[in-house]
């Protein structure tokens, strides 16, 4: 009895690391937030300006999108959007924008954002993979009108030229 007691949480529990964290690793990214400097960077670089749409993909727990509403929209009709495939990170970032009463500026989806036609968009921001940003170059190219905006942190586009660079922060334009 007592065995059941103990394996029946621990498998639930095996359950729910790999949903969150082993399966996103091999469908995309784990979770690993920006921080510090290299969110500055991400801010700088973004530097949105009245009537942009803004996508994060890959949105982990909402803070690019939360920093981007705090600094920028105060003043301007900018659209942050935010693509997650993690429903806990969906749900967390879902629970800090409300709480900061952010909800008419941020909206966060749980959506595989390689579906989502990114035509509408003219600054992306992301912080995927080697093996992603080789797919998201190709769908870039097919996509993104030109002038568009790219940030990638740490990752580089292959075969991309960079435009800025500070510290492991991208901004490339198409």
């Amino acid at each position: 009895m007592i065995f059941i007691i103990i394996l029946i949480p621990l498998a639930v529990l095996s359950i729910i690391l790999a949903y969150f964290f082993v399966i996103p690793f091999f469908f995309g990214a784990p979770y690993e937030p920006s921080r510090g400097k290299a969110l500055k960077n991400i801010i700088k670089f973004t530097a949105p300006k009245s009537g942009d749409r803004i996508a994060e993909l890959g949105s982990g727990d909402g803070r690019i999108c939360i920093a981007l509403a705090k600094k920028f929209s105060k003043n301007s009709k900018i659209e942050i959007l935010g693509f997650e495939i993690n429903p806990f990170l969906v749900w967390i970032s879902r629970r800090k924008i409300k709480k900061l009463r952010l909800q008419n500026k941020i909206k966060i989806y749980w959506k595989n954002f390689f579906k989502e036609d990114l035509s509408k968009y003219n600054k992306i921001v992301m912080f995927q993979f080697n093996t992603i940003t080789n797919k998201l170059s190709k769908k870039f190219k097919k996509e993104l009108k030109p002038g568009s905006i790219i940030i990638s942190h740490w990752w580089k586009l292959p075969n991309w030229k960079i435009k800025k660079q500070e510290g492991r922060v991208y901004l490339y334009e198409v």
